[in-house]
């Protein structure tokens, strides 16, 4: 299992131009996937036994130039393309994406914004401060179970002003996600794109229709309509003088589930894990105004449920386009697993360069960054928001080799041998089972493969023990 991890992390060596920055990526990985608790990179630090003297310098790392994000999630995703076995759905790479708010009380950290609070617990506040991120996953797994293997997570919102510094063009959070799945369909090839109903926009296709020019057939999406959505037909044969018409008679879907009842087809799918009996009807309209780009709609029922699907592939299968949609809960099981086990959202990151936070800034106030002038300041608050996004980066990467090594190792460990489970495990272990599993099993691995990168990395930098102190905790 060590060598495993040890076979992944050397894959990144040539994306560091120091050797001593390589070091710090790679116990910083094998400290975020053995944790016991979520305060920042002070747990790695305890958990691997590592000097305390070395607090500095690994935080020194986040911030250093020796290494870059994309260079790292370009490699990240190369191996994954590598080691993890992947789930397609009609010969495609599935992409899961989704958005992400993550609460946070710092003062002085960069993109931090006020944010609308969707949670319908009443213990929430309705309004927060924190960081809005983008993430996209890919799905694998195998027939037993299947995970949303996280590849790429980033600030989305809020870094309006900082794109300007950088020269790049400021875009929404929707065009922002999209041209995070193209990104990361160049190198998985065919992809469909499975997103929630709230990323169904004009600006996305618009998007989406500019980039299938450049590659097409590379990315399809496929999404949800909310309940009121409104189609239309194709336009009919051209008759008489005038302008020709862009489209046909509107249609109010919803409607469909009950004037068209007659023409619904049945078949039995796997839906969240379960063989279930669906009703459906698929139909090609236009959709989108002054757009009207023609688009597959899907009309599901199943256990009083209903729902309306949407595809850019038009020759897609309708028992496809709900299986592919069915799997896009994964992600909310991934960002459920990244902040309860591995804390990716737990980070620390700030900068006095940065204007102090006004909880009470009107919203057609300017951004206090506008006022940031020093070329020195401007600098800090880059490696600022570097260090945060590098941070959830690694922690994305970690959480990703955990679930290759749960479906890796199926069936071959047996979870209540160390962990008590209330309910009956799959034969592929959980990403919280395997963690525990390393935490335990780590240092004694790392006795018996001495000669091991990893354990040379780490066992350089831990505190000196005595003979009788190893023994025990290899024990």
């Amino acid at each position: 299992m060590l060598k495993f991890i040890n076979e992944i992390l050397l894959c990144f060596r040539p994306c560091f131009s120091r050797k001593a920055a390589f070091e710090w990526f790679a116990t910083i990985i094998t400290g975020l996937m053995v944790r016991s608790d979520s305060l920042g990179i002070t747990s790695i630090i305890r958990d691997l036994l590592l000097n305390p003297s070395l607090y500095n310098c690994m935080e020194h790392f986040f911030h250093a130039d020796s290494w870059d994000w994309d260079d790292i999630f370009t490699k990240w995703t190369k191996t994954v393309s590598r080691y993890a076995p992947f789930k397609q759905i009609s010969g495609r790479t599935v992409l899961i994406g989704d958005g992400i708010k993550r609460a946070s009380d710092g003062r002085y950290m960069p993109c931090i914004k006020k944010m609308v609070q969707e949670s319908e617990s009443a213990s929430k506040p309705t309004f927060i401060h924190g960081h809005f991120f983008g993430a996209v996953g890919v799905l694998a797994g195998k027939a037993s179970k299947s995970f949303c293997l996280p590849l790429s997570i980033q600030i989305h919102d809020g870094d309006r002003v900082i794109s300007e510094w950088l020269g790049d063009e400021s875009v929404s959070h929707v065009v922002q996600m999209l041209r995070d799945g193209f990104r990361a369909a160049q190198h998985f090839g065919d992809s469909l794109f499975v997103l929630d109903r709230y990323f169904l926009t004009v600006p996305l296709l618009k998007e989406w229709k500019v980039y299938s020019r450049k590659a097409p057939g590379l990315l399809h999406i496929v999404t949800r309509a909310k309940r009121n959505c409104t189609a239309y037909e194709r336009p009919g044969a051209y008759k008489g003088r005038g302008r020709r018409p862009v489209h046909g008679p509107a249609v109010h879907l919803k409607e469909l589930f009950l004037s068209d009842a007659a023409f619904f087809q049945e078949a039995h799918l796997q839906i969240y894990g379960t063989e279930k009996k669906v009703r459906f009807l698929s139909r090609t309209y236009l959709w989108g105004q002054k757009l009207y780009q023609p688009l597959r709609f899907v009309l599901v029922e199943y256990e009083k449920t209903q729902a309306i699907l949407v595809c850019t592939d038009l020759s897609m299968r309708a028992e496809d386009i709900i299986t592919a949609y069915a799997h896009r809960f994964k992600i909310e099981a991934m960002f459920r697993e990244m902040k309860q086990c591995f804390g990716g959202f737990c980070y620390r990151f700030w900068s006095k360069a940065v204007p102090k936070l006004d909880r009470y800034r009107r919203k057609t106030a300017s951004d206090p960054l506008e006022q940031v002038k020093d070329g020195q300041e401007r600098t800090k608050i880059l490696k600022t928001l570097r260090a945060i996004e590098g941070y959830v980066l690694f922690s994305s990467i970690a959480m990703g080799i955990t679930q290759m090594l749960c479906l890796k190792y199926e069936g071959k460990i047996q979870v209540s041998d160390f962990r008590y489970l209330r309910t009956p495990s799959h034969q592929v272990m959980s990403e919280a089972s395997m963690m525990e599993y390393l935490r335990r099993n780590l240092f004694r691995f790392m006795a018996r493969q001495e000669e091991l990168t990893i354990t040379k990395i780490i066992s350089s930098r831990q505190v000196p023990f005595e003979t009788e102190e190893i023994d025990l905790l290899i024990s």
